[in-house]
């Protein structure tokens, strides 16, 4: 990503403030996400790092009005997109703003796909949906996301079924449906953790330069902190449902201040190395 300065007085498009998630369980009220505030701002990248379980998800999830209520309860301050408090809005409201405004790429496409609607129909109902074209415009669209997100034999993919795709296929066509509608921020929650490491640096790399050439902000959640230092302009380090630390993603790698981010660097490095080992 760009990486660019913001001006502190330019207003953020993604504004969060205390943000708490909790869930109704048989064993009583369990806290997910405990007084996040975070900010994006257009064109910027800011990666979300955290074990598994340090609420990165539910937090992500969140955001997006994706968690059922109950047995969720969320409550912030503020959850604003471009001015917006998406926790005053209806679910109409909320429809709307997902897709058209926000992108979600989910860990794992094969859930997150319809099994029974052909990938190019699934592609062309957002188009439909969040830019009014006509059918026969948005399955031509479709097409064209599939080959823009680097599918080599769109058409032919258009007309297939998930379960007749690969693992990395899949992902490829869930970002090209998260960017039909052509939103202003994509957030992607360990996309490329079911994939194999060839196919994981082929998706970073995608979703690094549809970012620039769409001028995207882009949150991206991962338990790995070698992925996100190569991606995010800023990082946020989650444990236990808090946000522990927030810096530039080169300050965070050269110099972290929390013990927790210490380990996480040192993690990363060790395996860039036993990666360039192998290699």
């Amino acid at each position: 990503m760009t990486g660019q300065s913001r001006s502190a007085t330019t207003a953020p498009l993604l504004d969060v403030c205390d943000l708490h998630v909790e869930f109704d369980t048989a064993e009583g009220l369990v806290l997910a996400v405990d007084g996040v505030s975070l900010a994006v701002h257009a064109g910027e990248a800011l990666g979300v790092v955290g074990e598994s379980g340090s609420g990165k998800s539910v937090m992500a999830l969140a955001l997006m009005g994706l968690l059922p209520t109950p047995p969720a309860r969320i409550r912030a301050q503020h959850n604003r997109l471009g001015g917006i408090d998406l926790l005053r809005l209806d679910p109409a409201g909320l429809t709307r703003v997902r897709g058209r405004q926000v992108g979600f790429v989910f860990q794992d496409p094969l859930a997150a796909l319809n099994p029974v609607i052909r990938i190019g129909r699934q592609i062309g109902e957002v188009v439909e949906f969040h830019r009014g074209a006509s059918r026969q415009d948005a399955d031509r669209a479709a097409i064209e996301w599939l080959a823009r997100v680097g599918i080599a034999a769109p058409s032919e993919v258009a007309r297939a079924y998930p379960h007749q795709l690969s693992g990395g296929m899949r992902q490829r066509s869930l970002i090209a449906m998260a960017l039909a509608g052509e939103p202003e921020l994509l957030i992607a929650d360990e996309p490329t953790t079911a994939l194999d490491v060839t196919v994981q640096a082929q998706i970073v790399a995608l979703i690094r330069q549809l970012c620039d050439e769409l001028r995207m902000a882009l949150i991206w959640i991962s338990h790995d902190f070698g992925v996100v230092a190569g991606l995010a302009d800023r990082v946020a380090v989650m444990r236990s449902g808090k946000i522990v630390e927030t810096a530039p993603v080169r300050e965070l790698y050269s110099a972290p201040k929390e013990p927790y981010t210490r380990e996480l660097v040192a993690l990363a490095r060790s395996n860039a190395i036993e990666r360039a080992h192998r290699t």
